[in-house]
């Protein structure tokens, strides 16, 4: 659905060299014209308009001097630097244009008729006077000469298999006179036909075919022949068949044109020889006659060059015959051939010769009588209406001759070549623009011979118009679908001053107001564009005003927001026309920098991005602009939604960019990787194109290469559509696209909690479907949406759980609430619903309004019972219903909903009878122990009486309900004591006695509780207890002392002094405990306090001795191993980085994943590149956590037991600080233990001894604090730049790579290893007194 829109024409006009110009050729690279006139060849650069070099044929005999001879063809070679020519008479010519030299490189007698080069410009084809091909090589070699009628059928002729004879087979209606055969006559080519051949070659130069004139019919007939110039196929006989012949550069259609009686047509060829499909020219039978056919270069566009035949009186005088031209440009679609460009040249200015150009694929170069010559180039463009808002109807236009075809994509998608309606013109259209804001609907289209015809927009759809013909949308019959187009005048343009004129010197045509229009055309220099201003007048496009821009034009754009309109030039300058001043001016960036694209784009949109109006540009390379920044290298096409920048690629997908985004912020958008749950990104089918997208709307209009239409929703328009329609208020429409598009209905809700719950009546009454409120609710989920399925979309970020209650149980009991107040009985099945979606699930509520139905009759509610409990079914499964129900304790909904399952009734209705006949609570205990509700069980159990009490017992013990049973029975009953006392009995079993005794206490059972108190060594409630119990002092003591040698076992020698001393009144016992203790102060005290100050010379000093011994004994020990493990580290240390170092240099390979290098950090090389000396392989236990489900804390735990103090272990370093750590914390924790021991030392006046030890701790701690440093070294992660050199080896980029993203992705090691552990140094260890003693 595209046009061919105009972008560029040249002229240049020479009187004098370009007069009687025959044949041209072009030189892409200098942009020159090569032009073959009756007797000269001349070079004109099209640039300038300039002529280069003249030369003539006749001065030295190349051409007869009388005028007889001709050129028949002419072929720049751009690897010679020259011009190939062959004349009529034979000769074969190479003018170098660079020294104006004529080398004649071959001769023929009989003399040439037709030439044509391979497009690989390798080999030559000739056709000779003698009717023969000459084929030869660049060089000029002859390969083969052959005749253009070959004798055989080629090497594709078809074969008779010999299926029985004509006579015998069945002919249908033509009845047996068709078994007669019939000798068929063809008549002979049409009296206009030049009775010379033409050759075409295929775009790959594997094969070429040649039209001539058969000797056997004299009507032309095509062979097709290989590249070595042996005969392929030949065609049948074709009557009417003329001389213009263009084979399909890539593709395998042969284009010809015939005669028939009623109509002129364009044929296809097959490269067999075979017809395949034609189209009719728009003229009367016998009107023009087609001089030449002609593809471009990519295949897309068939120019067709006609001209007017001429009288009969003027047959019989041929010279004064001035015939008007005609070049059709028609491309074809879905089968359909459309006539996108008709130019119309007259007498004055025939045409006579065209080329398309050979790099450019939509220029075209056409020299015309009165040395006139004229350069179009084309693009494709999507003519769609730009409105913004709802009104506009999306209306996209296609250009078919003297009719535009119409379809509203808003109401309709119809595919070609159909549409809603057609507009029929009087004259073939050339370009089509829309009108300006509030006037977007309104068509405007540029004629081919210069008239403006303006179509207003009706209002009413059975309005009709003679010149608007209705299609798909309906008519005959049916009613007409959609809004049509009314003429409103056709305009001819009104010049006040004199202009250029020549065909299609109006271009690019825009609506710029309601009554306003600029256009373009060329100065009389033919050098630069001027841009007109004009008006709409009672029947005239009046010019008001004309600009002189500096270069020619390339595009126009405006703006549909603003009142911009941008110009861009050939060379990319982009330029803005200031439209109530009537002056251009340069385009002002934000940066003030004056805006130029950095290629000239052949489609142009001006819109606002992130606040700052752009402009939007597309070259025909792919290349998206967006002002001169590059935002895409593989765009295929684009629109602009109000939202939204649109872009298809080559690599097949459809990108949505959000137009809130900062125009800075857009390359790296476009080439950054896409977010898992980005919206903005879709597949699309291959080659897909952008018709057009539906403002304020989601809908995309896709075309395919073959031509259909395809509609589809982009996820982040839909997504922008439902958050408007939720930001208004419009439910119902948000509801409708959700459901439409899938998308999730936690939105609703997510979108905006506090709206939405505020709003919740607008909500229900707009939505009001109960399906659709069930749909609504049934899809509620916990999750916010809109930071995770559509996150992209709303860029939120997760927010801490802080809600008390549940989303879903929040919006269920709102909805509940609204549907209540406004029709409960309308709204039955979306009540139930909100009570089964609740997070925990209120069945029983919704039993009971089920049953409530029950009591009801049918004509009181709108569903009955059945239904409700039928649709209840649909949402919860039918036993987890019927439990419900039975724990109601209502038979009757039991029976309610076990007749809608699938239940046996011999199954539940005996247990249903059994129940019947039951207590009423023991009755509910019984339903509550079937349904595995343990604790309501309980409850009726206990009201029960004495007579379950054994039973009530048996179910506490079995199903461990021990304090909930507790509490339904009075403190001091029996019942109480005996719960508590099987409460006690279990705590024991789970080695649990303290909390066992107190139980015991509570039911009073003193015995118990004294051995459960014994049990745990809790001596203050075993004193407590033997007073309850009255136990004689005798008895008490001997309890006592079993307990003072229990605690003393365990080490807490100040408990077992004081039961010692105050239950078992041993002070002797006590005192030694004290000792043995080390609590020399307490046991000073207590030897004071009784009077046994002989256990100071017979117990406390020699005690006091042998704890200083072996304090000594253990620092010296500590002292040593200390030295050496830190000894070893170093040495360790030393090993490893000289072993690094190697692999790193390359000497040694690193392939050993075993090796004791490697660490939790290991690069693609296997080597450790942490910056510490020691190797931890955390990353292989993680991997080992991953598989086995291991805590952290059981990893560490095996990591710790693979390090081994083994010289040459693999995690020696690390078994080495981990000895090192528990040393100094072993050192750290004697301190109170030395102060105590040195204080009773000196008190005693063991001063020598007392110094000692503080001299030996006091070093060891100094050693301890030197050594740290050089233990735990320092690891943070140093942020280097990363540094790379040709003296890198591969191991040392492969640690620098490492180094650089380590910080983000170390894996957390052992505290042990990363520091070390924490000293006291608030502990006042040291004595004053000691210092003293040292000092002296």
């Amino acid at each position: 659905m595209r046009n061919l829109q105009l972008l560029e024409v040249k002229r240049v006009v020479d009187n004098a060299s370009l007069n009687g110009c025959q044949h041209i050729t072009v030189d892409t690279d200098t942009g020159t014209l090569y032009t073959a006139g009756p007797t000269s060849l001349c070079a004109v650069d099209f640039q300038s308009g300039e002529v280069v070099n003249t030369v003539c044929l006749t001065d030295e005999d190349f051409l007869p001097a009388d005028g007889t001879g001709c050129v028949v063809g002419v072929q720049y070679l751009a690897d010679q630097q020259g011009v190939c020519v062959a004349a009529s008479n034979g000769n074969l010519l190479i003018w170098s244009v660079g020294t104006g030299q004529i080398e004649c490189v071959g001769s023929v007698e009989s003399g040439f008729t037709a030439m044509a080069w391979s497009p690989d410009l390798e080999v030559l084809v000739l056709a000779t006077g003698d009717e023969t091909l000459l084929m030869m090589t660049r060089e000029f070699d002859p390969i083969t000469e052959i005749s253009q009628h070959p004798q055989d059928k080629g090497e594709a002729a078809f074969v008779t298999v010999g299926w029985g004879k004509k006579e015998t087979q069945f002919h249908g209606s033509e009845g047996k006179a068709a078994a007669q055969e019939k000798a068929r006559t063809y008549s002979s080519a049409t009296s206009w036909d030049d009775q010379c051949p033409r050759i075409s070659w295929r775009g790959d130069g594997q094969f070429f075919v040649v039209s001539s004139i058969s000797p056997q019919t004299g009507g032309r007939q095509l062979h097709v022949w290989t590249r070595d110039c042996s005969h392929h196929s030949s065609s049948e006989p074709v009557d009417g068949l003329e001389q213009p012949l263009a084979w399909r550069t890539s593709g395998s259609l042969v284009a010809c044109s015939q005669m028939r009686p009623n109509k002129h047509d364009v044929v296809f060829f097959e490269k067999n020889g075979l017809r395949h499909g034609e189209f009719t020219l728009p003229f009367p039978v016998n009107k023009v006659k087609v001089r030449e056919v002609l593809w471009n270069m990519e295949s897309t566009v068939l120019a067709v060059w006609c001209e007017e035949m001429c009288s009969d009186f003027l047959n019989q005088h041929p010279e004064q015959h001035l015939p008007v031209s005609y070049v059709q440009l028609w491309a074809v679609n879905n089968y359909h051939w459309y006539l996108k460009q008709s130019l119309q040249f007259p007498a004055a200015q025939r045409v006579l010769d065209v080329q398309w150009d050979p790099e450019h694929g939509y220029r075209m170069h056409i020299m015309c009588s009165g040395a006139q010559y004229l350069q179009y180039t084309w693009s494709w463009v999507t003519c769609h209406s730009l409105g913004k808002s709802e009104d506009d109807l999306a209306t996209v236009t296609v250009i078919d001759g003297d009719k535009v075809l119409v379809t509203p994509m808003r109401q309709m998608v119809v595919p070609p070549p159909l549409s809603a309606y057609q507009l029929e013109l009087p004259a073939p259209a050339s370009q089509v623009t829309f009108g300006p804001t509030g006037l977007s609907n309104d068509i405007a289209v540029m004629l081919s011979d210069e008239r403006l015809a303006v179509f207003h927009l009706q209002e009413a759809k059975d309005a009709s118009d003679a010149g608007v013909k209705v299609g798909a949308a309906g008519g005959t019959g049916f009613s007409v679908q959609c809004r049509r187009h009314s003429l409103q005048g056709v305009y001819s343009i009104d010049y006040t001053s004199e202009i250029v004129t020549f065909p299609l010197h109006i271009h690019h045509l825009t609506w710029i107001s309601p009554d306003c229009f600029l256009f373009c055309g060329l100065d009389t220099g033919n050098t630069h564009s001027i841009l007109y201003r004009a008006q709409l007048a009672t029947d005239k496009l009046t010019i008001r005003s004309s600009l002189h821009v500096e270069n020619l034009v390339h595009r126009i754009a405006v703006s549909m927001e603003t009142p911009s309109v941008a110009v861009q030039l050939c060379d990319g300058t982009v330029l803005q026309y200031l439209t109530d001043v009537d002056s251009l001016l340069p385009w002002n960036l934000e940066s003030g920098q004056d805006l130029q694209l950095p290629h000239a784009c052949s489609q142009m949109s001006v819109c606002l991005i992130g606040g700052e109006e752009v402009v939007l540009g597309l070259t025909d390379r792919y290349r998206f602009y967006v002002n001169d920044k590059e935002i895409a290298s593989n765009c295929t096409s684009y629109a602009v939604h109000d939202e939204f920048l649109l872009l298809t690629t080559l690599s097949h997908t459809c990108r949505c960019i959000s137009r809130h985004t900062k125009v800075r912020d857009l390359p790296s958008l476009s080439d950054g990787k896409a977010h898992p749950f980005d919206e903005s990104i879709r597949r699309v089918e291959r080659g897909s194109r952008i018709v057009t997208v539906v403002a304020e709307d989601t809908k995309l209009v896709l075309q395919m290469p073959r031509g259909n239409l395809e509609v589809i929703h982009p996820r982040a328009l839909v997504l922008s559509a439902v958050r408007k329609y939720l930001d208004r208020l419009q439910y119902k429409d948000a509801f409708l696209a959700m459901r439409k598009h899938r998308i999730n209905m936690n939105l609703m809700y997510d979108h905006d909690p506090k709206m939405f719950c505020d709003h919740i009546q607008v909500f229900v009454s707009q939505v009001e479907a109960v399906n659709h409120l069930n749909l609504f609710l049934t899809d509620l989920q916990e999750e916010d949406v809109t930071v995770t399925m559509y996150t992209a979309a709303y860029n939120r970020h997760p927010q801490p759980d802080s809600q008390v209650t549940s989303k879903v149980d929040t919006v269920c009991d709102h909805v509940r609430e609204a549907l209540t107040h406004l029709d409960r009985d309308k709204y039955l099945l979306t009540i139930l619903t909100s009570y089964v979606r609740r997070s925990k699930p209120d069945l029983e509520a919704a039993l009971t309004l089920v049953k409530s139905l029950r009591e009801k009759r049918k004509e009181e509610v709108s569903v009955t019972a059945e239904e409700t409990l039928k649709y209840l079914l649909f949402l919860v499964d039918v036993n987890e219903l019927y439990d419900v129900a039975l724990g109601s304790y209502d038979f009757d909904l039991v029976l309610m909903v076990a007749e809608k399952s699938q239940k046996d009734p011999k199954e539940y209705i005996p247990f249903l009878n059994k129940l019947r006949r039951m207590e009423d609570n023991y009755r509910r205990f019984a339903i509550d122990q079937h349904l595995r509700h343990f604790r309501k069980a309980l409850k009726h159990i206990a009201g029960c009486g004495e007579d379950k009490f054994q039973e009530c017992l048996t179910f506490v013990d079995e199903h461990k309900l021990y304090g909930d049973a507790l509490k339904l029975f009075a403190p001091g009953t029996s019942q109480f004591k005996q719960l508590a006392t099987l409460y006690g009995n279990y705590l024991c079993e789970k080695n649990r006695s303290d909390e066992a005794g107190v139980m015991y206490i509570k039911a009073e059972e003193w015995e118990l509780a004294l051995e459960a108190f014994t049990a745990c060594n809790n001596w203050r409630q075993m004193f407590c207890l033997t007073v309850k119990l009255g136990y004689s002092s005798e008895k008490e003591a001997e309890i006592a002392r079993q307990c003072a040698r229990q605690l003393q076992s365990m080490k807490n020698f100040n408990d077992a002094a004081v039961v010692f001393e105050r239950y078992a009144k041993d002070v002797e016992e006590a005192i030694v405990c004290l000792i043995e203790g080390a609590l020399w102060e307490e046991a000073m005290r207590m030897m004071h306090q009784h009077r046994r100050t002989d256990f100071i010379e017979t117990n406390l000093k020699t005690a006091l001795l042998e704890c200083h011994e072996q304090h000594l004994e253990s620092l010296e020990e500590y002292r040593d191993n200390f030295v050496k493990y830190k000894k070893r580290l170093g040495v360790v240390r030393e090993q490893r980085e000289k072993q690094k170092l190697e692999i790193l240099d390359g000497d040694v390979p690193c392939n050993n994943m075993d090796s004791d290098l490697f660490s939790d950090t290991s690069s693609a090389t296997g080597v450790s590149f942490q910056s510490s000396q020691y190797s931890y392989n955390s990353q292989r236990s993680t991997v080992i956590s991953r598989r086995t489900g291991h805590s952290s804390k059981s990893r560490k735990k095996g990591d710790k037991q693979r390090w081994s103090l083994k010289e040459g272990s693999q995690y020696e370093d690390c078994a080495l600080i981990d000895a090192l750590a528990k040393i100094i914390t072993a050192v750290d924790n004697m301190k109170e233990e030395v102060n105590s021991l040195m204080k009773a030392l000196v008190q005693f006046h063991y001063d020598a001894q007392a110094l000692s030890l503080h001299q030996q701790l006091d070093s060891f701690l100094t050693l301890i604090d030197k050594s740290v440093p050089c233990i735990w070294l320092d690891e943070s992660p140093q942020d280097a730049p990363l540094v790379l050199g040709p003296n890198m080896t591969s191991n040392a980029i492969a640690q620098a790579m490492q180094q650089n993203s380590s910080s983000n992705t170390r894996e957390q090691k052992d505290p042990v290893l990363v520091a070390p552990p924490k000293r006291r140094k608030d502990v006042r260890w040291k004595l004053h007194i000691a210092h003293n003693v040292e000092d002296h």
